[in-house]
């Protein structure tokens, strides 16, 4: 153990994630592909796949009608039908866009997600208790919907789930970087490095479940001392996940680190517990 581990930026992660991998290589399937995103909430967006790392987005309905943007994304597939789409919002401060595109049931959530300014995060975690905040400053909103129709009462939805409660789960990302999840409760898990740059540290920290399929789950946390944002779809039959990590790049708040990121699974220990 690393007694004198301390925490450091998301740059510094992207860095030492880098070298042999095991994320899923990014793929084209995407390009040349149009879809209209009918959201829960009264949105309609298109998306448009100019290529293999080019979208270009445009509100067709609802808040925003007619704003458009191009981006750069990446798509990973991690099971059949199934895409994981991300991109920062260039025209936007410090937000990113996730996108799990489930082609087969024609649905799919979207998680957007803001950086805190260094107002935010100067906030004591005294004062944000204080005030009802959340301790950790990082925001992420969730929308549903359908894909290229509108939604209806039987428009099926990832649905939030607690089947992750309970599991102690092992992600080795690389040959270096290792750690272990527990999932605690509705709202929070508890994170651990084994091996790499942050061996030692560990962490209770806010999440999100969903629910994609058979042993298939959207995970999202949101750290409270550095701030760090993660999505990943976890694949527990294929012991395996996809995803990616979203901070600053230093701690002067400044620039961006949106990285994608991919483990290798292995359950560890499951608790039962009534819920």
């Amino acid at each position: 153990m690393n007694d004198g581990a301390q925490f450091i930026p998301v740059g510094a992660l992207e860095e030492a994630f880098a070298p042999d991998n095991y994320g899923l290589q990014p793929v084209g399937d995407l390009a040349g592909r149009s879809m209209t995103l009918h959201c829960d909430s009264g949105w309609t967006i298109e998306q448009r796949f100019v290529d293999d790392t080019s979208l270009v987005w445009t509100v067709t309905g609802g808040e925003g009608a007619g704003e458009s943007a191009e981006e750069r994304y990446t798509a990973t597939n991690p099971r059949p039908g199934v895409y994981f789409v991300d991109f920062i919002k260039s025209r936007e401060r410090a937000t990113s866009v996730s996108l799990v595109l489930d082609l087969g049931r024609g649905i799919f959530t979207a998680v957007i997600a803001e950086m805190p300014t260094r107002a935010d995060i100067e906030i004591p975690f005294l004062d944000r208790i204080a005030a009802g905040l959340e301790l950790t400053s990082i925001t992420a909103t969730f929308y549903h919907g359908a894909i290229d129709a509108p939604v209806t009462p039987a428009t099926p939805r990832h649905e939030a789930t607690s089947e992750l409660i309970g599991k102690r789960v092992e992600y080795t990302y690389s040959s270096t970087e290792q750690y272990e999840h527990v999932y605690l409760n509705q709202s929070f898990y508890a994170w651990h490095c084994l091996r790499g740059s942050e061996q030692g540290l560990a962490d209770v920290d806010r999440c999100h479940y969903y629910k994609l399929g058979e042993k298939f789950y959207l995970f999202v946390w949101r750290e409270k001392i550095i701030p760090t944002l993660g999505i990943v779809l976890v694949d527990l039959a294929g012991l395996r996940t996809t995803g990616k990590i979203f901070g600053y790049q230093g701690n002067d708040f400044g620039k961006l680190s949106n990285f994608t990121v991919g483990a290798r699974a292995r359950v560890i220990s499951v608790l039962q517990r009534d819920l």
